[in-house]
């Protein structure tokens, strides 16, 4: 018995990325595959996928592994026609990264190392990523592989016969995750995506030169970071060496903080001295369970200290501390960089942040949903081709989504000229 397809205008939505296969078949394929994704299922893997739209697993398999295709082409115009929809000046680029539990050692990239998706070390890969949020909603834009040390081991027999084995190109090298989140916004930029911020929690926040690397770029960032940093509350001042005659021991070749200069204190502690009558109390946009999310915060201007008795002078920031209650009476904290303008208002630094939790519930959709951790396969090219088919499967859905506000939009415009009307026609 046949299977029928459900998604009547998935052609139409697939059409735009025929010329980017070199046969027939592997657009026909990806078709399947997209669909497949959509399709209720406990799994995402090809075979259960090949099972429900009555297709060749063996074809699966090579459209993820063999079959000739443009991939650059292909996220190109996934990106092209998610931003024709999405794009906005007040949107927000989104660092993250999200990991993928596997068992051996033997797919790509896989590696003893925080998993995120359990909470300790345990055996994954991990996908650094970028999202866009924008007109409101959200997108993965970007994600890449992460390349653990142990699988950049030029001199090591056994760990060049794992790349030769999973097929991994001679560019693919060992990079810090937020080295290579600099990249992706550096792709967001060369595509001219709009946006006023990038936004990313603690883990790229705490990161020095990630936030320089930002600075550089002229980016506005709001970034997470830990509650032990360190801060000065006032301008810190260094003297700089002078010259002195020779004497016995290494002489100093750092600027020193004068010793009349408030020493730093951690982000932690200035939130303690808080009164009550300090907080800003906020009220963001909905959350997705369509509540108000109301947040305590204060921000004061403050200078990074890390790094200070070495001579390392930072930039003046945004600490921004925000509160919320918990259940039972408790309280939990929040700190955050921000070098966003000084005459921005607290509640402004809040609402740039907060577009980055839009991420948490696309995340969800596209591991729970669309099986983006499903994929089974050892191949640097078949993790890859999975990630964007999911992408393929995820843009679909949000094209409808968008279609269906745009619809519901209109019928309210509608309801709302026609009470006009009756309005004055009674008068």
């Amino acid at each position: 018995m046949t299977k029928q397809i459900v998604f009547q205008d998935i052609q139409d939505y697939l059409a735009p990325y025929a010329r980017f296969f070199y046969r027939s078949e592997g657009h026909q394929l990806t078709q399947c595959y997209v669909v497949g994704l959509m399709l209720d299922g406990e799994r995402k893997s090809v075979e259960p996928l090949a099972e429900k739209v009555n297709a060749s697993e063996r074809g699966m398999q090579r459209l993820l592994s063999d079959i000739r295709w443009d991939d650059a082409g292909t996220i190109q115009e996934y990106r092209r026609q998610l931003l024709s929809e999405t794009s906005d000046a007040q949107g927000v680029l989104a660092v993250d990264d999200t990991s993928f539990p596997k068992k051996g050692k033997h797919s790509v990239g896989v590696s003893r190392q925080y998993c995120g998706a359990r909470g300790k070390i345990e055996s994954c890969q991990i996908g650094v990523s970028l999202t866009y949020v924008g007109q409101g909603v959200s997108w993965p834009y970007a994600m890449d592989l992460f390349i653990p040390e142990s699988w950049d081991q030029r001199d090591d027999p056994e760990c060049l016969a794992r790349r030769q084995k999973t097929r991994m190109p001679d560019s693919a090298r060992y990079r810090a995750k937020w080295n290579i989140a600099l990249e992706q916004i550096d792709l967001a930029r060369q595509d001219a995506v709009p946006h006023r911020a990038v936004v990313a929690d603690a883990w790229y926040g705490n990161i020095t030169e990630f936030r320089q690397g930002l600075v550089a770029r002229g980016e506005n960032y709001v970034v997470g970071v830990s509650a032990t940093t360190a801060v000065f509350i006032d301008a810190p001042v260094f003297e700089v060496p002078q010259p002195q005659a020779r004497k016995p021991g290494r002489p100093r070749q750092h600027p020193q903080l004068i010793e009349t200069n408030p020493k730093p204190v951690t982000v932690s502690e200035l939130g303690a001295k808080v009164e009550e009558d300090g907080w800003e109390h906020l009220e963001l946009r909905p959350d997705s369970k369509g509540k108000t999310l109301v947040v305590q915060a204060v921000s004061r201007r403050v200078w990074p200290a890390n790094g200070y008795r070495q001579g390392r002078r930072h930039e003046e920031v945004w600490l921004m501390i925000e509160k919320r209650r918990l259940e039972k009476g408790q309280s939990e904290w929040r700190y955050f960089f921000s070098n966003l303008p000084q005459q921005i208002p607290t509640l402004e630094i809040a609402r740039v942040l907060h577009e980055r939790f839009w991420i948490d519930h696309g995340y969800q959709q596209l591991k729970e949903e669309l099986g983006l951790d499903h994929h089974e396969g050892r191949s640097w090219t078949g993790w890859y081709r999975h990630v964007l088919l999911v992408f393929l499967a995820f843009g679909y859905l949000t094209r409808m989504r968008l279609q269906e506000k745009k619809q519901q939009q209109e019928i309210l415009w509608q309801n709302r000229l026609l009470r006009t009307v009756e309005t004055e026609n009674s008068n």
